[in-house]
């Protein structure tokens, strides 16, 4: 499988397609990357860009990858396979492929400069073999190899799972708001735009713990009460979500 992902992702930097850097610029994470709807990529179309056709074939490749992708992180998440190194960073390489694709085809085309729309499916569809692969290797719980370092925390599945859940849930309305935010101009307010970039950055680290670095969460004494942290961050949101509800008026 190394060599086939390996060749994937050079196949997909030659065209690329290399996500945007930073912590607080990724809106989508690992297990919150979602289908995009043909009919709201198309309307993103304007003069020299992909034709109507190019552009519906990516999304449908697109999204079948990323519903795999989505069931294989959260299985991740839930078997406690993000302590695992090789799979983390496997699923961590495949997200930031998928997510300048994702955002592309939400309304930014220009994530896609300089790629073969005529490829891009075919591409995008290899990856699915790679997914089901690690879809059956984190069907199961992990178990940590022998002679793991000293002093290195292994977040049991009873930790995780509570946790995992309640990033997954906020994430989902915390992407509704921010959506909603972005379409009425809510984002030229500093005040929302100040609670928005605070809940995402909560969200960022307990995910990044999940998914990519789990030495960040050692110092976590109790995990419910992370967890339930994060949920009480969804009446914050909905909050929001009722003020940006309206155009914004300056």
């Amino acid at each position: 499988m190394k060599k086939l992902f390996a060749l994937l992702l050079a196949m997909m930097l030659v065209m690329n397609l290399t996500a945007c850097g930073g912590d607080s610029s990724s809106e989508q994470t690992a297990a919150e990357t979602e289908a995009v709807e043909t009919e709201a990529a198309e309307e993103a179309i304007s003069a020299g860009e992909p034709t109507e056709e190019q552009l519906k074939a990516v999304t449908e490749a697109y999204n079948q990858v990323a519903i795999l992708y989505n069931d294989v992180a959260v299985a991740a998440n839930e078997n406690g396979w993000m302590s695992d190194e090789q799979t983390a960073a496997d699923i961590k390489d495949i997200g930031s492929v998928l997510e300048p694709v994702g955002t592309a085809l939400t309304g930014d085309l220009s994530a896609l400069e300089g790629a073969d729309f005529d490829s891009l499916p075919d591409v995008l569809m290899e990856f699915a073999p790679v997914l089901e692969e690690l879809a059956a290797k984190v069907a199961e719980p992990y178990a940590a190899e022998e002679g793991a370092e000293e002093g290195t925390t292994v977040i049991t599945d009873e930790k995780l799972i509570p946790l995992a859940n309640a990033v997954n849930q906020v994430i989902v309305v915390y992407n509704d708001v921010y959506a909603l935010a972005e379409e009425n101009g809510w984002l030229a307010d500093e005040q929302t735009a100040a609670e928005l970039q605070a809940v995402m950055g909560t969200l960022t680290f307990a995910q990044s713990g999940l998914t990519d670095d789990p030495s960040k969460l050692e110092n976590v004494q109790d995990f419910d009460e992370l967890a339930n942290q994060i949920l009480s961050l969804e009446g914050a949101l909905n909050e929001v979500a009722e003020r940006v509800s309206v155009p914004y008026e300056n």
